[in-house]
């Protein structure tokens, strides 16, 4: 009987190939031990061997292409990170020249409570006005262009600054204390030894102070950031009163007149001390020369009687 080698090789590729197969399907979805890894890899490889030796086998790469192509393409971006808000504390200066000031408390009481505001402090003298109103920082900017409703703006300026990170630290901080008194508390009602109960206590109050404290400064940064302020400065134009008459600026005129008579006495006082610093050495030099030579020495005198002789 005539052997077909060729038959019996591919035969025995095919059953390789099925048992390489057969092994690795087994070992699916089980975390498989070094030793185990090698057999299969080594089966395989087997398999391939044979399959490569035989005449009617071809290797197809689409499967390995789109491998590749899957371990290429972009991974799933994560989530992304918690974006805190900005906290922000806002200022603003406003200056306004009004014709009146009669109603302006009033005023600026209505149009504060309009925006949910309110005025914490209020100042009027003879010719002008002073008021410091808190407002919803979401309707700060709302507040400063209404602002100028009330007269002409002599002067504006707005002022921010970041707390960001001071708000969130606090938070942090009071979430933890939180959590330390709660345990605290708990660990409390379970002490059995009058030591430990004491202990215990003596930190859950100190704990509940550092709470306290720091829920003050917190409460009043956030007050700071949720409400916004607005100083407001009114003033009557130059020279004008409540009733808009034109005033005389005396002051003015007198502060001119004093200018002058102090820059008289100035002037004078300067040529005096002048003449006594340069004028009296002076005046005693020539007194000098003088009697050196026309005085009792009289040398110009003596040297005149000589030349006439």
């Amino acid at each position: 009987m005539k052997i077909n080698f060729v038959k019996i090789t591919k035969a025995f590729a095919c059953i390789a190939l099925a048992a390489s197969l057969l092994t690795v399907c087994s070992c699916d979805g089980k975390k498989s031990s070094p030793q185990a890894a090698y057999g299969t890899n080594s089966s395989a490889k087997l398999a391939m061997k044979s399959m490569a030796m035989t005449d009617s086998v071809s290797f197809d790469n689409a499967e390995y292409e789109m491998v590749e192509e899957d371990a290429m393409a972009p991974r799933e971006a994560g989530p992304q990170e918690e974006i805190f808000e900005r906290k922000l504390i806002r200022t603003g200066n406003v200056s306004l020249e009004v014709q009146s000031l009669s109603d302006a408390e009033e005023k600026i009481a209505a149009w504060a409570k309009s925006l949910g505001g309110y005025v914490t402090n209020a100042n009027t003298w003879e010719m002008g006005a002073g008021f410091t109103v808190r407002i919803p920082s979401e309707r700060f900017d709302q507040a400063m262009a209404e602002a100028g409703n009330f007269g002409r703006i002599t002067n504006r300026s707005i002022n921010s600054q970041d707390v960001s990170d001071n708000y969130y630290d606090i938070k942090s901080r009071l979430e933890t204390k939180y959590i330390l008194r709660d345990k605290l508390s708990n660990y409390l009602s379970q002490a059995k030894d009058i030591k430990d109960l004491l202990e215990i206590e003596r930190q859950l109050n100190s704990v509940i102070e550092d709470i306290e404290s720091t829920e003050s400064r917190f409460k009043r940064l956030s007050n700071q950031i949720d409400y916004s302020t607005i100083y407001i400065d009114m003033h009557f134009a130059h020279g004008k009163d409540e009733g808009g008459i034109i005033l005389p600026d005396v002051k003015e005129s007198w502060n001119t007149f004093i200018s002058n008579i102090i820059a008289f006495f100035w002037g004078l006082l300067k040529v005096l001390f002048y003449i006594v610093i340069f004028g009296i050495p002076l005046i005693a030099l020539a007194a000098f020369f003088f009697w050196l030579l026309f005085g009792k020495v009289g040398l110009l005198v003596k040297l005149f009687k000589k030349l006439k002789k």
